[in-house]
């Protein structure tokens, strides 16, 4: 699995770092994690779509859009599950100015929610569509994603969790 990021101007940056994107490994299965071909963090901001989930052949590439310029990201739809979403990561949506503010830790966990969405893809994919991810998703694959990205976001805060214990009782 190769982690990539796009090049982008000094006043955007990627919330997540390539060592922290890496660290899905630790909590997603070798076999699954071996269906990623390439995970590609970009920074499109005339794109409604945050994350996407590609099959070529019998990999995934995975894209994922989110990028903050002065912490802040933009609002890419009004629709209410979207902007409740952003709300449950903490983000702060200005309607106005139609930005979402963030502090930096809690666009972190946003972006690691995004990253494990789209593995949930790629893992629905192998497991419950005969390994070929079909067009649009449905709204049962979407909240499926859902619920496996949080469920991930906790094994991995345990994961880090137990190994800052371990460290701190040597």
């Amino acid at each position: 699995m190769k982690i990539i990021y796009n090049k982008v101007s000094a006043e955007y940056l990627y919330p997540l770092s390539k060592s922290e994107a890496a660290k899905v490994k630790n909590v997603v299965s070798i076999e699954d994690i071996n269906k990623i071909r390439l995970i590609e963090f970009g920074c499109n901001t005339r794109t409604t779509q945050e994350g996407r989930t590609v099959q070529k052949g019998n990999y995934y590439d995975i894209r994922i859009n989110f990028c903050l310029k002065n912490y802040s990201s933009l609002i890419l739809t009004d629709e209410k599950e979207y902007i409740n979403q952003i709300q449950r990561f903490s983000g702060i949506v200005d309607k106005k100015t139609r930005l979402i503010k963030w502090k930096l830790a809690d666009a972190k966990r946003y972006a690691i929610f995004l990253l494990f969405h789209e593995i949930g893809h790629v893992v629905y994919s192998e497991h419950y569509s005969n390994n070929k991810l079909i067009g649009s998703s449905s709204k049962a694959e979407e909240q499926w994603c859902d619920s496996y990205a949080m469920q991930k976001i906790q094994e991995l805060e345990i994961n880090v969790q137990s190994t800052i214990n371990v460290t701190t009782e040597q």
